[in-house]
């Protein structure tokens, strides 16, 4: 819960709506299937906000999820619950912005192609959670936009934080594990 607390302020006065999906991971370890920390609650009483139960779903049917309440042209900005937005989202002149990925607690940066585009009718994430495909094609890698069709540029001023190291020790535990398996799952290997 003051994970997902910071995440939402760290956004809520900069962007028009937000897209909250909520549920447990297919596969992932543990019995509640959603949330019970209040989290539920607290996204509720948020105006701007709508939550989505995807219980059960798989990452990537996760994220195909919040792409179908979106428009053609609409620009998103896709945060994970343990990640806070630093700084101001500036426009988006072109098809995808490249944004740094922080890691919180050692400030190891990273770039991340697939957090930051302006949406087209028909994108779909296919294969990983962090692959878009368009008219079959795919847009981008995890931090690159190889599909020359969609340009891109890198965005400064603004960065994504990640705060996994604040989760509960079993928690990181928990995720650690979980990742694991979804690595091998997303390249083809068995369970």
């Amino acid at each position: 819960m003051p994970l997902i607390r910071a995440c939402i302020e760290s956004i809520y006065d900069k962007v028009d709506y937000i897209i909250a999906i909520d549920g447990r991971y297919r596969d992932y370890p543990g019995s509640d299937w959603d949330s019970t920390d209040g989290t539920l609650e607290y996204l509720c009483s948020l105006d701007k906000v709508e939550v989505i139960s995807t219980i059960g779903y798989s990452e990537v049917d996760k994220r195909n999820r919040y792409l179908e309440d979106l428009t053609d042209g609409d620009i998103v900005l896709n945060l994970d619950s343990d990640e806070v937005l630093v700084g101001s989202i500036p426009e988006l002149k072109t098809g995808f912005g490249i944004l740094g990925l922080w890691d919180g607690h050692c400030d190891k940066k990273k770039k991340r192609a697939t957090r930051f585009f302006r949406y087209r009718d028909g994108m779909r994430y296919k294969n990983t959670h962090c692959t878009l495909y368009y008219q079959g094609r795919i847009v981008n890698k995890l931090h690159e936009v190889v599909n020359k069709d969609f340009s891109f540029e890198y965005i400064k001023g603004c960065h994504l934080e990640h705060n996994w190291h604040l989760r509960s020790h079993l928690r990181q535990h928990e995720k650690s594990q979980y990742y694991k398996k979804l690595i091998k799952m997303e390249a083809g290997f068995p369970k």
